[in-house]
Order: C-alpha cells, then sequence, then structure tokens
C-alpha cells in the first residue's frame, strides 16, 4: 500500500477539524480557503496537498511546495505566508473530505440532507460531504458548518 500521494485541492483546519476541499478548478476552493483564515482558521495548502500516513495510522496533510501560494482568480498568485502569516500551519490531520461541485437543479433542488459518501485515502475511509455550488454561494459558511457538526457529533448530520 502507498504510504503519501498527492491530492488537488486545499487543506484547511477549522474548529480543529482538517478539512480536505477538492473541486473542478474555478469553482471557489481557494476562495473559500481564504475566507475561512480571514474567519480565523487555519490555511495548511493550497492546489495541492502532500497526503501521508502518520505515526498512529491518521492521515496527515502538508503543502507540497514550502513557499506555498494562492491563487485568488481576478488578483493573481500570491505567497500564502505574506498574505497572511499567523494563519499557516505545517501540517494537519484530515478528518473530512468537502467536494464543490457544480449546482444541478435536477438533482439538487429541495435537498434537505447533506450529499454524503466515503473516500479512501492511503487505506483509511473518510467522510466526504458534496456541496453543490451556485452562482453567488459562499461554500465558507457550509464548511465551517460541517466542520462544527462532525467535531461535535463525528457526523454531518444535524439532528
Amino acid at each position: 500500500m502507498a504510504r503519501s500521494t498527492r491530492i488537488q485541492g486545499v487543506l484547511v483546519v477549522v474548529h480543529g477539524i482538517g478539512v480536505l476541499i477538492r473541486g473542478p478548478a474555478g469553482l471557489g476552493k481557494s476562495l473559500a480557503a481564504v475566507n475561512l483564515v480571514r474567519r480565523g482558521h487555519r490555511l495548511v495548502a493550497d492546489d495541492l496537498v502532500e497526503i501521508v500516513l502518520g505515526p498512529e495510522g491518521e492521515v496527515i496533510g502538508t503543502a507540497v511546495e514550502e513557499a506555498m501560494r494562492i491563487e485568488i482568480r481576478g488578483l493573481g498568485v500570491f505567497k500564502a505566508r505574506s498574505l497572511f502569516p499567523e494563519a499557516i500551519s505545517p501540517s494537519a490531520r484530515v478528518d473530512l473530505v468537502v467536494d464543490l461541485d457544480e449546482y444541478d437543479p435536477a438533482k439538487d433542488a429541495g435537498r434537505l440532507e447533506p450529499d454524503t459518501s466515503e473516500t479512501l485515502l492511503l487505506g483509511k475511509t473518510l467522510l466526504t460531504v458534496r456541496i453543490p455550488v451556485a452562482t453567488g454561494m459562499e461554500p465558507a459558511t457550509l464548511i465551517e458548518l460541517l466542520a462544527r457538526l462532525y467535531k461535535e457529533h463525528g457526523s454531518v448530520n444535524p439532528s
């Protein structure tokens, strides 16, 4: 079994929960991370996340490049540490995976429950939640709520 892999995405720590955000290019992963950092959460990696197994068998993520850059569409690419010097973490356990996906009215209209599945990373199964992103929507708020639910209940079900 592989001991490491690289994943396209963003890793943030929200309410002490490591959240790996994945999704198609241009859907707002980096912007969600910026909004989460502005709210006091921590950024571990943007764009490409190195995933390894920790000493206790936990899934750990780090930035691939030491001088991590973050792309803000319409503004450019910046060194994350220059924008948020106090908000960068060198690594974090990955507890939860959030998949940003384009909103599909046929599939997503009227949905009341989280769309959950599982992701297998280095032999470990992680809870995965799909967030359908519609125009003008702010995924950071939903990610914060999911992390809080996961921290308090070990799941993302509201009840």
